[in-house]
Order: structure tokens, then sequence, then C-alpha cells
């Protein structure tokens, strides 16, 4: 009869999925639970795609967001130098509306 290794369990797939699940409500706690995921998988010599996958997905989801807001503030920029109304600014038809409350 021979011996077989005793089954150990991944000490950072439960992090990994937890973090794949927030990676995109609650993309920067995603990417640090995937991150501890990682490592603890890792200093267990065993693989976790789960939290590689959540590290993958915060970081896009986190890159996305920073365009987009970068692209708001540029727009609200656009809109205070020419005002209320559609303006044509490089090609492009940019409407402008006032605040809320004015």
């Amino acid at each position: 009869m021979t011996e077989t290794e005793p089954i150990t369990t991944n000490p950072g797939k439960t992090l990994g999925v937890v973090a794949l699940v927030l990676s995109i409500p609650l993309s920067l706690v995603g990417l640090v639970l995937g991150i501890v995921g990682l490592v603890r998988s890792r200093r267990a010599r065993q693989h976790n795609w789960w939290a590689v996958a959540a590290i993958a997905v915060s970081f896009l989801v986190i890159v996305a967001v920073v365009i987009w807001a970068a692209t708001l503030v540029w727009l609200m920029g656009e809109c205070a130098e020419l005002g209320v109304g559609t303006h044509v600014v490089d090609g492009r038809a940019i409407e402008c509306v006032a605040p809320a409350g004015s």
C-alpha cells in the first residue's frame, strides 16, 4: 500500500473568491483582498487563479474610473469656459447645461 500525500487546502482561495466578487463594486477592497489571498496561497506554494483574476479585474476597474473622472473634470473645465449651450470643440459637439439650482 502506498502512502498518499495529505490533501492541503488553499489558504488564500476564499479571499480570492471574495476579492473577485468585490472587484467591481469595491475595486480597491477587491485589489487588496486579491493581493492578500495571492500572498497566502504563494506561501503555501499553491496557485490561486481567483486572486489573480480579482487583481486584474480590480486594476482594470480602477483604470476605467480614473479615465472617466479625468474626462469629467476636463468636460467641466471646458463648460466653465464656454458657458451654457451646445458648442463645437475640435469637431465634437459638447452640450453644457446649467448647474442644478441655478
